[in-house]
């Protein structure tokens, strides 16, 4: 990295990022960065239209030690760029590492206005908050960032708490890339911070309807550039919004290289099964683990014993979803432990890349 940057870009920082991609990457970014970073979450906050006087609760990965449950960290606003130019409410924070009956309570005796968290836990917690009846009447929005949203998320919120779902894509050593349109579930990139690409196996870009790999270049990193930088995520281009905002749109952002399923033929398809195929069955929580491209292994943590019947549903209804045969088994578990940042991964994919071609079909 550079240490002769622009006078007025100022001091130099280190951010590591959580680890997800199997291995942590650090960047060293400007203060000019974290001013940017800064603008766009107001910006979010503004299109999201939250009341900034209410109390923000956030359960994220944090340092080994901090802010566990029950001594959480307290901020007098919610944040050091939204406070500076808003008169804001109180914000409180949680590790994402304290079990999930811990941070329930921890909602309820807080009753925040808002809560932000990563989508894997975000699912985990309104499954148990719908199991057990914990309602957060003073509720109003709930923000993710830092993993991908899945549809049943949205509409499990929803149903449980009343509330929308905003979602950021955004990753450490870049900043923000997408923000969710207010109007629309799909997402605006921050074209004034960020050059974002969508690219076919070829490296051409992608065409509306067509997913691809997410190529970025920040416009600010002068203290160490980052040049159509693979970010190792597969994001499908949405065609012009009618919002009137003007910025390019992702339709749906599917994931990484690892939470993509790969087909015996080589073909990488976005495992959409995993937000339906447990549909009636006694499925408290699960991880599709995929060994081989023909092995699918499904750990699941069960409200009763499976039986044969229920092992043959799921089958079947794989079967019925995928275009070539594949070998399922089944893992029974007490719990699925957290990946790194304290997230819970529902696919995952353990097939090398060179066994596995470039072919992407992202229906």
């Amino acid at each position: 990295h550079s240490t002769r940057v622009p006078r007025g870009h100022g001091a130099l920082a280190t951010v590591t990022t959580s680890g997800s991609t199997g291995r942590p990457l650090s960047a060293v970014k400007t203060a000019l960065q974290q001013t940017l970073w800064n603008c766009l979450t107001l910006r979010d906050h503004m299109w999201q239209r939250r009341d900034l006087t209410a109390k923000l609760a956030v359960i994220r990965g944090v340092a080994p030690g901090q802010a566990p449950y029950p001594r959480d960290v307290r901020y007098r606003a919610w944040g050091r760029g939204t406070g500076l130019i808003h008169a804001t409410g109180p914000a409180v924070m949680l590790s994402a590492e304290v079990p999930l009956a811990r941070q329930l309570d921890w909602l309820q005796r807080e009753n925040p206005g808002y809560l932000l968290t990563n989508p894997s836990n975000l699912h985990e917690l309104v499954r148990h908050a719908t199991a057990t009846g914990v309602a957060l009447p003073d509720l109003r929005g709930v923000g993710t960032l830092g993993g991908i949203l899945r549809p049943e998320v949205r509409t499990a919120v929803r149903a449980t708490w009343n509330v929308g779902i905003a979602d950021i894509y955004s990753a450490q050593e870049t900043g923000y890339l997408a923000l969710q349109c207010p109007d629309h579930p799909h997402y605006h990139v921050q074209a004034e911070t960020i050059l974002l690409e969508i690219l076919d196996p070829d490296g051409h870009p992608c065409a509306p309807g067509e997913t691809g790999r997410v190529v970025v270049t920040p416009l600010h990193a002068f203290a160490m550039p980052l040049i159509r930088y693979d970010i190792g995520d597969y994001a499908e281009v949405g065609a012009p919004c009618p919002c009137g905002r003007g910025l390019p749109v992702l339709r749906r952002v599917i994931g990484r290289v690892r939470n993509m399923l790969v087909l015996p033929s080589g073909a990488r398809i976005a495992p959409t099964f995993v937000n339906d195929w447990y549909e009636g069955l006694p499925v408290r929580q699960f991880q599709i683990v995929q060994h081989a491209p023909d092995h699918l292994e499904f750990r699941i943590v069960a409200a009763r014993a499976f039986t044969a019947a229920d092992e043959a549903t799921v089958r079947t209804r794989i079967a019925a979803r995928l275009a070539e045969p594949m070998r399922i088994t089944f893992g029974y578990l007490d719990a699925i432990p957290r990946g790194v940042g304290g997230k819970f991964e529902d696919f995952k994919c353990e097939v090398p890349p060179a066994t596995s071609g470039e072919t992407v079909d992202g229906h």
